[in-house]
């Protein structure tokens, strides 16, 4: 029973750097794709096969950080040496893979339109969203206390996996097709690509901002994912997991913008009407759960 207890331990931290190796292998993917990019047009096959494997290793990285913390808890083993992992994994998987992923991208759509760029300023740009991550990294860190399993509504600042998410779910919109919706405007959808992957490094960049920002974003799982949730809120999550495994294109790039979009506007309304961001926020869904006067505006180190 005591070795068995000692490997415990050995189980988040694996998942954990797991995520981290999703981070490099997503990268050394994006390497490759600026090596194997043969064709012509910004929608060259291998170059989007490259990327769209590097996307998806992404978010892989995603439900493994989703699930170390809460494992670490489970088994009782959490510790300041897991939270420091946990962010030291996060940086690499959520801060800089993406910001490389979009420095790629952009470029080569550059490359094939014809269109001139500077290389030094889409490095700037992209520079930035990794500068974002680290602080808003450190800054969560170090404001995590001992009390991990206290239920936290509401981050302060775009959580990193959401930011590197918008990012992610760009290119797998751009790179992937755009299925049956798509195929209703083909016109629309080809130009809107295009916009999209123009776009990325002043996307990157105002990631960067807003994870470094105050602005406030809720905790998806601790706020509408409860002990006794409700028949419609089933419902409701079926439905969304649905029309995101059929439309996964639409569905993962009008979540991602969703839900960065929403914090800004809670924030506006909160700061107009001079209220706390907490209060423009809907209540949770499990009625088991009582408000807090003032709930923290951090969360566990797993979901940073």
């Amino acid at each position: 029973m005591g070795a068995r207890a000692r490997l415990i331990p050995v189980i988040p931290a694996a998942i954990t750097l797991g995520n981290m190796v999703c981070g490099f292998v997503a990268m050394a993917k994006a390497a490759d794709a600026m090596q194997a990019s043969g064709g012509t047009g910004p929608m060259d096959p291998a170059f989007a096969r490259l990327i769209l494997h590097a996307a998806y290793l992404i978010i892989l990285g995603m439900v493994l950080d989703a699930f170390d913390g809460r494992i670490a808890r489970m088994t009782g083993q959490t510790s300041s040496f897991g939270a420091m992992l946990d962010s030291l994994s996060d940086m690499v998987t959520f801060g800089v893979a993406p910001a490389f992923i979009a420095k790629v991208v952009y470029e080569h759509t550059m490359q094939q339109i014809g269109v001139d760029f500077r290389p030094g300023f889409t490095t700037s740009l992209c520079m930035l969203y990794v500068v974002g991550a680290a602080l808003r990294l450190a800054r969560f860190t170090s404001a995590t206390g001992e009390d991990t399993d206290k239920d936290h509504l509401v981050f302060a600042g775009l959580p990193s996996p959401a930011a590197a998410g918008l990012i992610i779910a760009t290119c797998i919109f751009v790179f992937e097709g755009r299925t049956e919706l798509g195929q209703l405007w083909p016109n629309f959808a080809e130009s809107f690509a295009l916009v999209l992957l123009r776009g990325m490094p002043m996307l990157a960049l105002v990631l960067g901002l807003l994870m470094v920002s105050r602005v406030p974003y809720v905790h998806i799982a601790s706020r509408y994912v409860g002990h006794h949730m409700q028949g419609r809120s089933i419902v409701k999550i079926v439905l969304v997991i649905w029309f995101g495994v059929v439309f996964h294109e639409w569905s993962l790039l009008v979540c991602a913008t969703v839900y960065v979009v929403g914090g800004l506007v809670v924030g506006l309304r909160a700061r107009r009407k001079g209220r706390s961001p907490v209060d423009e926020l809907p209540p949770p869904f499990d009625p088991g759960l009582e408000p807090s006067p003032s709930p923290s505006t951090e969360t566990d180190p797993a979901d940073s």
